[in-house]
């Protein structure tokens, strides 16, 4: 098997590995938002940015998450913000600063904050920042923002580590609990033309759904509440159901009918869930990316025959 049937394979695997991708992040979502991951990643990152005090025995952080503008972000009343616009902490930060002053200015402001530089890390940071920007207000706001955004680098990439062992599990118990096979489903495609053709139209199906989906979430909010990401487990629960149904009705079988009858047989049944649980792990977005763009490749191609229909007879 060449060409467009070894294309047509590789196309029937991505679109199962697409949408339990799509169930899979949904759910790893709704646990993040569940469990306040983002908010507690969020306040970890600035306890590092904003370590010390602002007046003595009053920590920079408290003061911080108590200013008005901060709460009009945070969840209720005791709540935290998952999510701050840069800018937002620039204006915060100076307000803090120069509410401490009577003079009403960074400079005095800063100075102005209990201990030293060695013994108070907000108050050697803010002394760097103003004298970098020659105490010019707007350019003090830009520069704590752009530290803001450096100290997030290092945060996003502690949120991935975090959600990374959350996504692996996630996908081991959708991919163990619906027997979901690549080795097998690769080899009931190679060996069955009108599945490998149907599961090419279910792709280019889900492909155009899912672009609909996209441009609908670019109008909305990243800051995902408790509320949203239930729904979101909601909507992609009923996506997903309706998803393998159409799988299945192409002949792929997924559920446990029976386990392997020998060594071999477990030893392969055993690498093709651990390539599945991987490709899972990916997530959506990876295999919707990678879809379209094999999707683009095989249009370019001549499109195959019909399994269905009858081959037309030679004169």
């Amino acid at each position: 098997m060449f060409g467009l049937e070894t294309l047509d394979v590789l196309i029937g695997l991505m679109t199962v590995y697409f949408t339990f991708g799509i169930a899979c992040t949904a759910i790893v979502e709704a646990i993040s938002a569940w469990t306040y991951i983002r908010s507690k990643n969020l306040e970890m990152a600035l306890k590092e940015l904003f370590s010390g005090e602002l007046a003595p025995n009053e920590q920079f952080i408290t003061q911080f998450y108590a200013h008005p503008l901060i709460q009009s972000l945070s969840k209720g009343k005791n709540g935290l913000p998952s999510y701050i616009p840069p800018e937002i902490v620039g204006q915060v930060v100076e307000s803090l600063v120069v509410g401490k002053s009577v003079m009403a200015t960074l400079c005095a402001g800063v100075n102005s904050l209990p201990g030293t530089a060695e013994n108070n890390r907000i108050k050697g940071i803010l002394e760097t920042v103003v004298m970098q920007t020659e105490n010019d207000a707007t350019q003090f706001r830009q520069a704590v923002a752009k530290q803001f955004d450096a100290v997030m680098d290092r945060a996003s990439g502690w949120y991935k580590r975090k959600t990374q062992t959350i996504t692996l599990i996630v996908a081991a118990l959708l991919v163990l609990s619906g027997n979901v096979d690549s080795i097998n489903i690769a080899t009931v495609l190679a060996s069955n033309p009108a599945t490998r053709e149907k599961m090419v139209n279910i792709a280019q199906q889900t492909l155009t759904k899912a672009e609909d989906q996209a441009k609908e979430a670019n109008n909305k909010t990243t800051n995902v509440s408790v509320k949203q990401a239930t729904d979101q487990v909601t909507d992609a629960t009923a996506q997903y159901d309706s998803a393998v149904s159409a799988l299945q009705a192409t002949g792929l079988s997924f559920g446990w009918k029976g386990l392997p009858q020998n060594v071999w047989e477990y030893l392969a049944k055993a690498a093709g869930l651990l390539v599945t649980i991987f490709a899972v792990s990916l997530g959506g977005q990876f295999w919707f990316d990678t879809l379209q763009r094999v999707m683009q490749i095989r249009s370019t191609g001549p499109k195959p025959s019909d399994p269905d229909r009858p081959a037309r007879k030679k004169k």
